[in-house]
């Protein structure tokens, strides 16, 4: 910002979507945990195991869309 405060605006924008940003990363993360959490709970109910490879492939791509995400902040914000 320097000592421009014409881009204080802008500042509070950036960090409103910040905001908005984590609290959908955190929902998107926790919810695909808990989603997994009760498949490894409740399957074994009716004989089926979630394989570990899928649950792998759960957790790992729910941080890959974590992080793409997050990178949508760095996008559109240079004026």
């Amino acid at each position: 910002m320097a000592s421009d405060l014409n881009k204080l605006p802008l500042a509070l924008n950036i960090c409103k979507a910040a905001r908005r940003i984590i609290f959908q990363n955190l929902s998107f993360a926790l919810g695909i945990i808990a989603i997994m959490v009760v498949l490894t709970l409740a399957l074994p109910i009716w004989g089926i195991e979630v394989p570990l490879p899928l649950g792998v492939i759960a957790h790992e791509g729910g941080t890959v869309l974590v992080c793409l995400n997050g990178l949508r902040l760095l996008v559109g914000w240079h004026k």
